[in-house]
This record gives C-alpha cells, structure tokens and sequence, in this order.
C-alpha cells in the first residue's frame, strides 16, 4: 500500500516577503547592482576632487619650494592624485570585486589621516589637531560611502576615520607639550574637548550614512521585488541580466538561464479561484527561492512565469536542476488554506553558454542582442515544452527551427 504523498505547504516568511539585510550583512544582488553604479560615480568625483585639491599644494610649492610642509603636501596629494586615477580606471573597466568598496573608503579616509599626518609631522601636532579644511574632509568620505548601498563600509569607515584621529591625538598627549605657547601661537589652544566634540562628530556621521543606506536598501530591495511573491520582478531581472552577460562574454564562465511556466494554470483559478491561484504562484516562488544558491537570481516574468538566472552553471547542470526540481513540485502537492491540496507542475526551457550550439552561433550577432537571444532561446524551448504535452524540461538539445525573436509579450499573455 503506498502512503499518499504529503502536501506542501509554502513557507510565507522571508523567502516571500522583501526584507532588507542585516547590519552585517551582504548586501542582495539588486544592491550590490546599485553599489557598482555608486561606486563608479564616487571614482569620477575621486578624480576630480583630487585635481582640484592639487592647486593649492602647486600654489604653496611656487611660492615658497623651501617650507618643509608645502613639500609634503605637494608630495601627498600628487600621490592621492595617482592612486584616485588608478581606482577610477580599475572601477570603469568594470572588474568589479566586492572589495572593491571597502579599498576605496579606506584610502579617502587614510588619505585625510595622511595629510593630517605630515601636519603632525612638519608643522605640530595642534596643527594637525585643530585642522579645519582638512579635518571636515572627513565627513565627505564618510558620506560618499553611503552610494555603495552597503551598510558595513559605512561603519568601517567612520570606526577608521575615528580610529586614526584617536590615534593621532593619543600620540601627541604622549609625546608633546600640547600646552605649548609654540604650538599655540601656530595653531591655537589645545582644547580637550573641542577634540572630543570632534570624534563626535565622526560617530554621527557614521550613523547617518549607515541610516541613509538602510533607507535606501529599504526603498531599492522594495522596488526591485514582486509584490506578491518577494522574488525579483521583471525590471531588475532586465538590468542583472544584461550586467551577467556583459561579466560572462570577459570572464567566459558557465551561464545558464531557466523560463518556466505553471502547467494549467488558467484551470486553477477557474476551479479554486483566483485567491488559491496566488497561493500557487507563491509556492512555486518558496519553491525556487529554497532551492537556489544565493548567486542565481529568481524573477517573476509574468503572470504564472519565472526566470532563473544561473551564472557559473552550464545548460545541462541547469536543465538537471529544474527538472529535479519540477519532479519534486509534482510529487508534492499544495495544502491550500481550506484544507484541499492541488498537485502542480511546469514545463521549462533552459539556455546558456558553453555547450549551447544555437546561443553561441545566435549571439555572434552582437554582445548587446545577446540577453534578447538567450530569452528568446529559453522561450522557445519552453514552447516546444508545452507542445509536447507539457510537463517537461528542454535544453540545448531542443533546437528552435529558426533564430528566436526579442520577446515581446509576458506569460500572462501567452495561450497556456
């Protein structure tokens, strides 16, 4: 006697509901999207703001090439200058790394500690101290980190900007007179708590930036997701699918991409309702969400259709993938809220690269056509799909007879 399946019931917690990261946390695939953008502007205003700080230095070292200070600060800022260029030429040839973020914040903070440094150095230590233009310097830093979308650079480098004029001024309580009438005169009184004020003001402006980047992560993850089933929409799939290409057509690593679409679904709403309907589109949804690496991206398509975008994965390790997970959809069914259950399944087609004949003959067309052909590929399998009686999963080795259009219309639109 075989013991009837078990139904399903999806799990509606973060999987379907659009939550933002943790403090700690890295930032999803629609942020970290976002952060490269950030980060780009923030590497061309870099460039800019450090040619512009490089007059005054210029000014300084013509007027008098002898002072030890204008030296210096000629010195430092032509390297800041060099090494804002190099950043800015790694950012715009698009070989992104997460680290990158956090190498960048840390140089603009360093780069103000620096030359609050050869103050200390070559003028005095209430010079570098009481430090008004270079010191405010700081917060620029800080704030430009918040167009990275990532919270954690935020506070690493507001600690480190808070760190280092700690520093600072512990070394120049243990090593001078800062009471010094010499001192004085050249840079004004020593006040405590003036400095005090100082690291203050780094912390709150540390929590400002953490504050509009969790805002931001907020309104981003909301505008990037399906409102009914917390996976990505359609939007943000265009734009993450044209950034994986672009990585893959350089890097030349596996790409695979999945459309798949409920089998009957019309049936469903027309015998349950349109309610029990939404309740099977999330669980298929919980289903994939579950059962995908946090590198692939799941996407709502349209209607009762989903996408998934799977980079470092061939077509045929992906075609597998579905499949499997398919014969699991249909092995279990769906508790329904009024206690009957509904058995699913979905018909898919699978694309990518390498492996895939048609996709790499098609996409010799142009790098820019190759999102629209490799859609068009997935979609076309995924027809073949239906008209072998649905239920099934093709790949590579379904050839459409002729090269797949741009899609024009959602799976809501299409006859199922």
């Amino acid at each position: 006697m075989t013991t009837p399946a078990r139904p399903f019931t999806p799990a509606f917690g973060t999987a379907s509901v659009a939550t933002t990261p943790r403090l700690w946390e890295r930032p999803d695939p629609a942020l970290s999207a976002a952060g490269i953008e950030g980060e780009t502007v923030v590497a061309r205003v870099r460039v800019l703001v450090m040619a512009l700080l490089l007059v005054a230095p210029i000014y300084n070292l013509v007027q008098d090439p002898t002072l030890p200070m204008f030296r210096t600060g000629f010195v430092v800022t032509l390297a800041a200058n060099v090494i804002a260029l190099g950043i800015w030429w790694y950012v715009e040839r698009r070989t992104w790394r997460p680290w990158i973020g956090f190498a960048s914040s840390i140089f603009d903070v360093s780069v103000v500690s620096l030359g609050l440094v050869s103050f200390f150095i070559v003028a005095s230590p209430l010079v570098a101290l009481n430090s008004k233009v270079t010191f405010e310097m700081y917060f620029l830093a800080i704030l430009a980190t918040s167009l990275r979308y990532d919270a954690r650079i935020c506070i690493v480098a507001g600690v480190l900007a808070l760190a280092q004029y700690a520093a600072m001024w512990a070394v120049g309580l243990a090593n001078y007179d800062l009471h010094d009438p010499a001192f004085i005169a050249a840079a004004g009184p020593y006040l405590p708590v003036d400095l005090a004020v100082r690291l203050l003001l780094l912390c709150i402006a540390t929590v400002v930036a953490v504050t509009i980047v969790r805002r931001a992560q907020r309104l981003l993850y909301l505008a990037a997701r399906d409102r009914l089933t917390g996976v990505f929409n359609r939007g943000h799939f265009d734009n993450a699918l044209q950034q994986v290409v672009e990585v893959t057509s350089r890097t030349g690593q596996p790409l695979a991409l999945a459309l798949l679409d409920i089998d009957h679904f019309k049936s469903i709403n027309d015998q349950h309702g349109h309610a029990r309907g939404d309740q099977a589109i999330r669980a298929v949804a919980d289903l994939l969400l579950q059962s995908m690496r946090r590198t692939d991206i799941v996407a709502r398509y349209g209607g009762e259709e989903f996408v998934v975008l799977m980079p470092g994965t061939t077509p045929e390790a992906a075609l597998a993938r579905i499949e499997s997970l398919r014969a699991t959809l249909v092995a279990t069914p769906i508790a329904l809220s009024d206690g009957r259950s509904i058995a699913l399944n979905y018909s898919a087609g699978v694309a990518g690269t390498p492996g895939d004949r048609f996709f790499a003959e098609s996409a010799g067309l142009g790098a820019a056509k190759a999102p629209d052909i490799l859609v068009g590929l997935a979609d076309e399998r995924l027809l073949a799909a239906k008209r072998a009686g649905r239920g099934r999963c093709f790949g590579p080795e379904i050839d459409p007879p002729a090269p797949p259009a741009p899609r024009r219309s959602s799976g809501a639109q299409r006859q199922r």
